[in-house]
Order: C-alpha cells, then structure tokens, then sequence
C-alpha cells in the first residue's frame, strides 16, 4: 500500500491522505521515502501546477494534484534492471510514503526516470543520484540541496547584470537567503519582508538592508536596481515597480509564497520575467561543461552552508503531520527559521 497526500488544485490548503495498492510491473522499482523537505519552495510547485507542469510529475485523479518534493528514498523492490533493493538515492519525489519509478539511463552516477509521463518534462527533475555525505547531513541536503541550486544559478544570473542592488522580496524563505549570501559583497542586496519576519532576516546578515513590505514606497538610493521576486504578491511588485521606477531595470518572478494573492503582469516600466531554473542550468552546463558547473556550485553550496547557523531542523512523520504542516504552509504559519524534514 502507498499513502499519498493528494491536494485541491484550487484550494491549495485542502489536503487529504489516500491509500491505494501498487503493483510492480517488469522495469520498475518502488522506492520507500525516507525523508523530504516541505518548504516555501513546494508552495510555488502547485501554485504552478498546471502552467509549469508540475502536476504532471505524479499524477492523481482529477481536480487534486500530488505535491513534488525533494530528498531521499530506498529501493524497496526492484524489477529495473541495475537497481538494487537497499540502494538509496536523492531526488524528486512525490509527498507520499512510496513512488514506482521506471528507472532508465542507469550507471553508477544514478539513473533517469522514464515513464512516458514524464518524458516531456524538464529532465533536471527526472534524475537520481546515488545518496552522499559529501553535502552534509541528509536533513540539510533534503532542506537547501534543491533550493540553493535555484539560488546558485540566479546569483549565477545576476552577476551579469547592469545593476548595482538587487531588492529581494520575501527575504526569509530559504532561496532567496541562498542568494542574498552569494550577492553579498558583489551588488548590495536588499530584503522585502513582514514585520513579523524582520528580526528574522536581519539576523542572518546576508542583507545589507531590511524593509518591510508597509515600508515598499520607501525604497531609496542611486543607481540600477534588479527585483528578484520569490513572494508572488502582485501587489507588493506593483509598489516595487512604482517605488523605483526608472532605476528598476530587470523584475525576476521565482516563485510564489504568496500563492493566494492576486498576480498581474500589468506593471509599470519593465516587463517581469518569470525565471525558470532548468533553462539557465541547461544554459550554464553548456557553457561549463557538466564537471565545470558542478564544481562551481559545490564551492557556493559549501560557502552558504557554513553560514547557516540560524537554522533548526523540525523531523516529522507521518501522513497527518505532514498535512498539518502542508496547512500550516499553505497558510502562511511556517517559522523562517525552522526547516521542515518530513516522512510519510
């Protein structure tokens, strides 16, 4: 039996635990999750559900969707070939106790899934590696190892651009810490947060300024700014884009922690793009060669770990923990310094 937690597509803070039989056809291998992360991040995947495909991943019956997640799960039984009962691995897994993958492409750097479903999604999150400690305790990686390759690869981004400030709108969720440590020092960062989460974020000291959202009209200085925006509040990027005008030269959409405010891309001054980390991954890795990009992020990953002090790891299990904290998240009640590493 699997129990998954499947949720309201159009009330993302309805969820509910499903049981349901498997069978292992010949090819596949059933995996049981051992740990993920439940984090701002995983708001943004069903926030983009349909329009990114993320539903597509793990598919449920109409009108509810399964939740991606990110961390480690053991090879529980196994009719792939060149995967074994025991192995363990790190990637993108479904918020339920179990996943049938169709493992393919297999090698000692891990293996592809390549059910049909999933063919024509990003192929970034169809890969499986083989479960390391070489980037620290499991609970951490499953927290920040997905994250903080958004991070790395935004900062990537960044440095490349005209601006001299980078105003980053919910400063308290894990990404957008990720990137204000790697900016720090390059172009001066600023931090978007409630009042709420203000404490919070100025004791980090990734920020070289904290503002809360109230305060948006405030904003002041000279020069080039690039908003990076992981809130999807409209109304707060609307104040942004008013606040700076001129001075605001590129508008980054991330993600949605904010999933239940309205959007709008009827924005004065520059368009806002939404930025999709697959694509400048695929970009950089040819740039870099796969060896070249892996290197680089290890060396930031390793930088932005030893930094994070401030974090307290929560471990939960349980289908009915698990939706409590879905809720929670969903309703905008998760602690910015807590990290949620959870088990069906």
């Amino acid at each position: 039996m699997i129990t998954e937690l499947h949720v309201r597509r159009d009330d993302l803070g309805v969820i509910a635990a499903i049981d349901r039989s498997a069978v292992i056809e010949d090819g596949e291998a059933l995996f049981r999750i051992e740990r993920f992360a439940l984090t701002a991040n995983n708001m943004t995947y069903a926030a983009h559900g349909v329009d990114m495909g993320y539903w597509g991943f793990f598919p449920a019956p109409a009108g509810f969707g399964i939740v991606p997640v990110w961390g480690f799960a053991v090879v529980a039984e196994s009719r792939a070939e060149g995967v074994a009962v025991g192995e363990r691995f790190y990637g993108y897994w479904p918020m339920a106790s179990h996943a049938v993958l169709l493992p393919g492409k297999v090698s000692a750097r891990g293996f592809s899934d390549v059910g049909a479903h999933r063919l024509a999604l990003p192929p970034v999150y169809n890969n499986y590696v083989p479960a390391s400690d070489a980037y620290g305790p499991e609970t951490v990686q499953a927290l920040f190892r997905p994250l903080y390759t958004t991070s790395f690869v935004l900062d990537v981004m960044l440095a490349d651009s005209l601006a001299q400030t980078l105003v980053l709108t919910s400063a308290s969720s894990k990404t957008a810490l990720g990137l204000a440590q790697a900016a720090k020092g390059r172009q001066r960062v600023i931090g978007l947060t409630s009042a709420a989460n203000r404490a919070f974020v100025e004791a980090t000291g990734y920020y070289d300024n904290v503002v809360e959202y109230s305060d948006v009209a405030d904003l002041a200085g000279d020069g080039p700014v690039a908003l990076v925006d992981f809130s999807g509040n409209g109304a707060v990027r609307h104040a942004v884009h008013v606040a700076l005008g001129e001075r605001l030269i590129e508008s980054h959409v991330v993600g949605d922690t904010h999933w239940d405010m309205a959007n709008s891309n009827d924005l004065p001054g520059v368009a806002a793009k939404m930025f999709f980390a697959p694509t400048v991954i695929v970009e950089r890795v040819k740039e870099w060669g796969p060896a070249g990009f892996e290197a680089r992020l290890a060396a930031a990953w390793g930088r932005f770990i030893a930094s994070t002090g401030w974090v307290e790891i929560i471990e939960a299990d349980g289908a009915e923990a698990v939706a409590g904290h879905w809720r929670g998240l969903a309703a905008g009640r998760i602690d910015p310094a807590e990290g949620l590493v959870l088990t069906v």
